[in-house]
């Protein structure tokens, strides 16, 4: 999927480690796991009732937290072949989990829609920026069957950028910011994974 939206060219340019993250064959069903922690799980204090309603869709985090091991789990499926699925689970200090599920598929020419529960998601602009993959929020969306109907960023969280990065052939580095033009940093979090060994 990644690999259609950005086109030949940029994909390549990525660094090797976001490739083998993202080069799953959709005809097939496969599975690809990562392990990390995340250095920071941080959520502005007002947001918090917010956070607890997303829970009912599987989204975001509702819990801060530092140093926080998580592990993610993607897959394809071959029936939805043009889409990623992801499981997120994050496991913190004090035993509490939080889950956080999607699945992308490709949107608009340049952009994928990362979609929860019920058609609830947000729309992003994909590109290469120095090997790294870049996420940029257009907006968030509400999908009814096959219709996609858009809602402003300021009118939820905010803008969300996502940055993606290698460290090594084996190693990334995620980075999640939302940041509201009114009222600023609303929610992030940023860690390191460990992609899994090359078969």
């Amino acid at each position: 999927m990644f690999r259609l939206v950005l086109g030949e060219d940029a994909w390549h340019r990525l660094a090797p480690a976001i490739r083998r993250h993202y080069d799953m064959p959709p005809t097939v069903a496969a599975t690809q796991i990562l392990h990390g922690v995340m250095e920071e799980v941080y959520h502005a204090p007002w947001i918090k009732p917010w956070l607890l309603l997303a829970r009912f869709f599987d989204a975001l985090v509702p819990y801060a937290g530092r140093d926080v091991p998580v592990e993610v789990v993607n897959r394809t499926d071959p029936a939805q072949p043009d889409n990623l699925f992801w499981h997120r689970t994050f496991r913190f200090a004090d035993g509490r989990t939080a889950l956080f599920s999607s699945r992308m598929e490709p949107g608009r020419p340049g952009e994928i829609v990362e979609l929860l529960r019920f058609g609830v998601g947000i729309r992003m602009a994909v590109a290469e920026r120095d090997g790294a993959l870049v996420f940029t929020a257009r907006d968030h969306c509400w999908k009814i069957g096959p219709h996609i109907i858009g809602i402003p960023n300021w009118a939820l969280l905010g803008d969300a950028v996502i940055v993606e990065r290698a460290l090594s052939d084996g190693e990334l580095r995620l980075d999640f910011d939302i940041v509201h033009p009114w009222f600023g940093r609303t929610f992030a979090y940023r860690g390191r994974f460990t992609l899994p060994s090359s078969r």
